[in-house]
This record gives structure tokens, C-alpha cells and sequence, in this order.
């Protein structure tokens, strides 16, 4: 397995670069064009959705964990907010799990993340990481082929 793991602060500003190194490091891995996008915009969207989501329960500033490798042909991704309290990581399981049933409404501000996310990502596992908080894991093809 090779890959690369990145660890950085909650902070909005480091988003744009978290997104742009995820791209990177699934072009040096191998990955096609369109499934580098796809890794950056799942990225985006983790990073995002921890940063908003986290400043309900986010207080010693511990920093989040992605890593990314290529497995079997197609590109892992790990993500761990290490801050995330067990309820909220059985709550955005049970949504992930219902975000794979389908779009929600259009009406609705919640869920369409999810879904996105369960779109790009296969074998998509959300659980309580070693030592707390959130870890999630997915697998995208390596292409589109």
C-alpha cells in the first residue's frame, strides 16, 4: 500500500489546500483526472462538513487526519476527527446508511453532503475511531472505466 497521510488544524482557511494536496496525491497515485476530482471533492466536503458540523463539540483543537492510498487499484480514504463524541459518530452513521437510499428532497438543507459522499465512495464504513472520535472509510475506483 503506498499513499500519503495529511494531519492539519480545523481551520477554514486550510481547506482550499487540504483539497488541492488530496488531488495531488491522487494524480501521484495513479488516479485519472476524473477520479482526482472526485477524491477533491469528497475531500472538500469532509473537511467542510468536520469544520461546520465540529464547532458544536470541537474545543481542544486537535487536529483532523486524512489519508490517502491506493489499495487494490482504486484510491482509500481515510478521514478521523479526533473530537467528534461517540453519539454524533452513531448519528452520522445511521445517515450515511439512509443517505444510501437516495437523494433527499431538494426542500431539504440536510443530507445532501451525505449523499454525495455515498455516491463517490464504495464500501463507505463511518465508526468510533481508536482513541475517540470519528473515523470514516471509502474506497473510490481508480477510474472511471
Amino acid at each position: 500500500m503506498t499513499g500519503r497521510r495529511f494531519t492539519f488544524a480545523p481551520d477554514a482557511r486550510l481547506v482550499r489546500k487540504v483539497r488541492t494536496e488530496a488531488r495531488s496525491t491522487a494524480a501521484a497515485l495513479g488516479a485519472p483526472a476524473d477520479s482526482c476530482d472526485a477524491v477533491a471533492l469528497v475531500v472538500d466536503e469532509l473537511v467542510n462538513n468536520a469544520l461546520e458540523h465540529g464547532a458544536q463539540y470541537r474545543s481542544a483543537g486537535r487536529q483532523l487526519s486524512l489519508a490517502l492510498s491506493m489499495q487494490a487499484g482504486r484510491i482509500a480514504i481515510d478521514f478521523v476527527d479526533p473530537e467528534m463524541p461517540e453519539p454524533l459518530v452513531l448519528d452520522l452513521a445511521a445517515a450515511f446508511a439512509e443517505a444510501a437510499n437516495g437523494m433527499p428532497s431538494l426542500a431539504s438543507e440536510r443530507g445532501r453532503g451525505l449523499f454525495l459522499i455515498s455516491i463517490y465512495l464504495e464500501e463507505l464504513h463511518v465508526a468510533v475511531a481508536d482513541g475517540g472520535g470519528m473515523h470514516l472509510h471509502g474506497r473510490l475506483a481508480a477510474s472511471s472505466g
